[in-house]
């Protein structure tokens, strides 16, 4: 019976996960250019003040189906320097439709590991940003770069949401102990034996 239980709490978090997934993604790109121009800000500040890019302006060019193709560019003496942002952000949503589907969360927990993932995520988007406009050049020159961090990206939700949600149930594991059996103590006759 718990065979079958368990089966159907698998089959359940997969159909609310892929429902979730889903409508996230859509909407996610729908406002993926009102994210894209919080992303120039925060990414435009560091390279300007701290990286030293003469960084004159940014724009974001939403294009394609449901903003898919949508271009972070940032002026840069007078030159366009230019990265696509969908594929890269588009992390968050998978994230977010893990946690709404995981069974058994508290509201203030699920509430908090939303935001904590949320963060990490942003931060790494970001973070990417600048390093790779940075070190387009580079970058550029160097073809495993890209392909290794698409990889990264790609599984980053799932570690978070394995990390945040199940982290005590992870800890837990380690800790269990067999309970302790009282042996019955020994007569001096078994004893001599």
């Amino acid at each position: 019976m718990s065979t079958k239980n368990g089966r159907w709490s698998v089959t359940l978090f997969c159909v609310k996960f892929l429902v979730f997934v889903i409508v996230l993604v859509v909407l996610w790109w729908l406002v993926l250019p009102y994210y894209g121009q919080a992303l120039i800000q925060l990414a435009g500040a560091p390279l300007k003040y701290v990286l030293g890019m003469p960084i004159e302006s940014g724009h974001i060019d939403a294009d394609g189906m449901l903003n898919t193709n949508t271009v972070l560019t940032f002026v840069v003496n007078g030159h366009f320097r230019g990265m696509p942002i969908a594929l890269l952000v588009t992390n968050l949503p998978p994230y977010v439709a893990l946690v709404l589907a995981t069974a058994g969360l508290g509201w203030k927990r699920r509430l908090r590991i939303l935001a904590y993932g949320c963060g990490i995520l942003c931060f790494f988007h970001v973070g990417f940003i600048v390093v790779a406009l940075r070190f387009q050049d580079t970058m550029e020159q160097v073809s495993e770069i890209p392909t290794a961090v698409a990889q990264f990206f790609l599984t980053m939700p799932f570690m978070l949401w394995i990390v945040f949600a199940y982290w005590d149930r992870i800890m837990s594991l380690g800790q269990e102990q067999p309970a302790k059996v009282d042996a019955p103590p020994c007569s001096r006759d078994d004893s001599e034996e």
